[in-house]
């Protein structure tokens, strides 16, 4: 096999299959890309999984003089092509040795049998639906970070994507705060509604594939998988088995005590805060006056924040805590300039919502 390729678009490649590939596993095979080289299509195929995730990558800008496929290591292989400063790079297989060429580099890469790579397909997604890429791109940004990181009972480690006709929802908790978020589909698929857990795993890769914001992008999803196709790629997942919690139960109701904070400003008091917050309590105080919020935070051992702002509300005075991280990591994903807080009393979850489709709810902390 020998193909000469620009390196920056085989690197996003190789980079992405090195996001899947696991860090540690008993069968280095799995730490590996495969590259197939298709004479025919003069095109090369970037293949990577960890069992549960498959990526099929495509790269165009190739010129391939003999077709055929190599298994290296994914990483290793991503250093490379992320060091060098070649426009093109040529990638030739010699018996099990990759040997990867600049103007002025050379790189022996030693790999492994392409017969002993796992069976790795990603059909095609025949009964899909389609999505606009910055939707879809801004729905993932907006939730994934809320999903749980350790095991549960329920299935919160991953996000629940609810499919009606032409509608979608994705929604992510990790027990401690909530995140859902509406979107429209271009094309609905034959089935009238579908419920599936994606694991965070599987949408973030997604979302880095979504660099075209026009892109419409088909999403199919079966009983156990989801397939999601790009104009460059295919990916397939496993989803995550088991019972989502009821979450519209804790979305709180008839909030009367409504504040309009300006995004930048609130993101910037509640990192100062932050600063000083406890690390027990892992809480900073929110105090709603009339036009006004101050922020505090308080730890014994290190002393003390109070930051104020102006703001947009006119009604009661309410104090109540909030995690920060909580606060940040939503903050940083919010794409719009003002945020609108929605409170009942100082011992119910607040809600922050962004427009008319986005809503995240935070559990109060005692300060």
């Amino acid at each position: 096999m020998k193909f000469k390729c620009n390196r920056v678009a085989l690197h996003e490649a190789v980079q992405l299959a090195a996001s899947i590939v696991p860090a540690r596993t008993p069968k280095d095979i799995l730490r590996c890309a495969k590259l197939h080289a298709d004479m025919e299509t003069q095109t090369v195929h970037v293949i990577a999984t960890d069992n549960d995730i498959i990526i099929n990558y495509q790269v165009n800008q190739v010129q391939i003089e003999s077709e055929g496929s190599l298994v290296i290591p994914a990483d290793r292989m991503a250093s490379i092509l992320h060091e060098s400063r070649d426009e093109t790079i040529t990638i030739e297989l010699q018996e099990a040795t990759c040997k990867v060429t600049g103007k002025d580099s050379h790189f022996n890469i030693y790999g492994f049998d392409p017969e002993d790579f796992p069976v790795a397909e990603v059909p095609e997604p025949l009964e899909a639906m389609e999505i606009q890429g910055l939707i879809l791109s801004r729905m993932i940004k907006m939730t994934a970070f809320a999903a749980a990181r350790e095991n549960s009972r329920y299935a919160i480690n991953g996000v629940l994507f609810e499919q009606t006709k032409k509608k979608i929802r994705m929604v992510a908790t990790d027990g401690r705060r909530l995140a859902q978020i509406d979107g429209s589909l271009i094309t609905a698929p034959p089935m009238e509604e579908q419920t599936a857990i994606i694991p965070v795993k599987a949408l973030t890769v997604i979302e880095r594939l979504l660099n075209d914001p026009d892109e419409k992008v088909k999403i199919q999803i079966d009983k156990n998988q989801i397939i999601v196709a790009t104009n460059r790629a295919r990916i397939s997942a496993n989803l995550v088995q088991g019972r989502f919690p009821r979450y519209a139960d804790v979305i709180p109701a008839n909030c009367d005590k409504i504040a309009k904070i300006p995004l930048e400003e609130l993101q910037s008091c509640v990192r100062q805060v932050a600063l000083l917050a406890n690390e027990q309590t892992k809480g900073i105080q929110l105090d709603f006056t009339k036009n006004n919020l101050h922020l505090y935070s308080s730890a014994p051992e290190a002393g003390d924040a109070d930051v104020k702002m102006s703001i947009d509300y006119d009604n009661e005075d309410i104090k109540i805590g909030f995690n920060p991280q909580y606060m940040l990591e939503v903050l940083r994903a919010i794409d719009q300039s003002e945020v609108t807080f929605e409170l009942i009393s100082g011992n119910k979850p607040g809600v922050l919502r962004v427009g008319k489709d986005y809503l995240y709810v935070l559990m109060p902390v005692t300060v």
